[in-house]
């Protein structure tokens, strides 16, 4: 499976999930709805989420070993990592996911299509983020030395994301505590995905990744902090990298 496959089974399980919600969200909208209303939503939607995040867990896991026996010389039967589960979920999460982004919109009219707007990116962080934890426990648990790396695959991607993408698999649990925040920083509707990297001359995301620190190079001379981010988020601006 390469890149382009992943980020393609991805969203096919990201839209399902995000179909199923949003049908639910619409019929709800222009209404207020009773505390006892809104656990028959979570009641309705927490098993369609996770169903989805079980999908990219299951994914995440077959794009990780396909890479792996394309970059080792272990065994067929050596898989790589046991013992893998799925990242914890519980109904609290759903729950506040609903209530920053659906709640205090979803019975206004005026509001509500925004609301779940916000829902479905929402969604979709949680739906992919059980993969992309996948990936990075995988590696972390690798008898192999495994990095990974953030690989942008969407249409528009914030500045920020590009600006880890441009570091390249340098990321390793465990990391220092500024790598750690980093590692986690994925937000609402991000098209990032985590990447194992066997051999750092030939990963998926590769290309992506040099036209990334080379642009975060160039722009940046003479910049630091803020500064340097803003001058990158111009060069974005006028000359956008390509994702694979």
């Amino acid at each position: 499976m390469n890149l382009v496959e992943y980020r393609r089974a991805q969203d096919t399980i990201t839209r399902q999930v995000v179909a199923a919600v949003v049908a639910t969200l619409r019929a709800l909208a222009g209404r207020p709805l009773t505390p006892a209303q809104w656990q028959y939503v979570l009641d309705a939607l927490f098993p369609t989420v996770v169903q989805g995040r079980r999908a990219s867990v299951d994914l995440a896991l077959s794009f990780y070993r396909d890479h792996r026996a394309d970059h080792t010389d272990t065994a067929p039967s050596d898989t790589g990592p046991s013992g893998v589960e799925p990242p914890d979920y519980d109904r609290a999460a759903l729950d506040q996911l609903l209530t920053r982004t659906a709640r205090p919109r979803l019975g206004d009219p005026d509001t509500a299509r925004a609301g779940i707007t916000t829902t479905a990116a929402a969604v979709m962080r949680h739906v992919e983020q059980a993969g992309r934890d996948t990936i990075i426990t995988a590696s972390d648990r690798d008898p192999l030395t495994v990095r990974w790396a953030r690989v942008p695959t969407g249409r528009e991607t914030c500045a920020f994301c590009w600006m880890l993408a441009s570091r390249g698999p340098v990321y390793r649990i465990p990391a220092a505590p500024s790598d750690m925040r980093d590692m986690r920083a994925w937000h609402d509707g991000c098209d990032c995905l985590a990447v194992p990297v066997f051999d750092p001359n030939d990963w998926p995301g590769r290309d992506t990744h040099h036209t990334a620190r080379d642009l975060w190079r160039t722009s940046t001379a003479g910049y630091s902090g803020r500064d340097a981010l803003n001058a990158f988020r111009r060069a974005l601006y006028t000359n956008p990298p390509q994702t694979t």
